[in-house]
C-alpha cells in the first residue's frame, strides 16, 4: 500500500486507540476534575465563545469534526511524510517518538497558557502525565499501522515490500 493510504490507516486505527484511552482516563480520573477528551479537542480558542460550551450541540459536533480531521488526517499525513527521518528502525519506534514531538508541542501550551492565567504546573501535572500517555499510545499505534499497511519501514529501508 502507498505510504499515504497507509498512515491514513495507521492514523485511523491510532485515532480510536486514542479516543478509547481518553475515555477510559475520563473514566479513571473523573474525581479529579479533569476533562481529558475535552483539552485535546477545545475549540473555545479557535471560535470563540460559542464553542467554549461543553454541552452545545455546535460545539459538540465540531469537537469531533475537529478531532477527527487532526489526529486520523494531518498527524498521520505529516507522519508519513517525515517517519524515515525519525530515529529508530521500527514503526513502533518512530511512532513512538512522533508522539512524543506531538506531546512536546501540547506541552509547550500548556506551559504558555500556565504564565498567562496565573496557574502552577503543579496544578496541570495529572494531565500533563495522562497527555504523554495518551500521545505515546496514539504514536505507538500509528507507527504500527503504518508499518503493517505499508509492508515496509520507509523508502529508504534496505527491506523491499514483497
Amino acid at each position: 500500500m502507498d505510504p499515504v493510504r497507509s498512515s491514513l490507516g495507521g492514523g485511523i486505527a491510532a485515532t480510536a486507540a486514542l479516543l478509547v484511552f481518553l475515555l477510559v482516563a475520563d473514566l479513571l480520573l473523573a474525581g479529579t476534575n479533569l476533562f481529558v477528551f475535552a483539552t485535546f479537542t477545545s475549540l473555545c480558542a479557535v471560535g470563540g465563545a460559542p464553542y467554549c460550551e461543553l454541552g452545545s450541540p455546535t460545539a459538540t459536533f465540531l469537537t469531533f469534526i475537529w478531532f477527527g480531521l487532526l489526529y486520523a488526517v494531518a498527524w498521520p499525513l505529516l507522519f508519513a511524510g517525515f517517519t524515515w527521518g525519525l530515529p529508530g528502525e521500527t514503526g513502533l519506534t518512530h511512532g513512538a517518538v512522533y508522539g512524543l514531538i506531538l506531546w512536546a508541542g501540547y506541552v509547550v501550551a500548556v506551559l504558555y497558557g500556565i504564565s498567562i492565567e496565573g496557574q502552577t504546573l503543579g496544578d496541570n501535572l495529572p494531565m500533563v502525565v495522562v497527555t504523554l500517555l495518551a500521545y505515546l499510545v496514539y504514536g505507538v499505534v500509528l507507527g504500527a499501522g503504518y508499518d503493517y499497511l505499508a509492508e515496509h519501514r520507509t523508502f529508504l529501508s534496505e527491506r523491499q515490500p514483497t
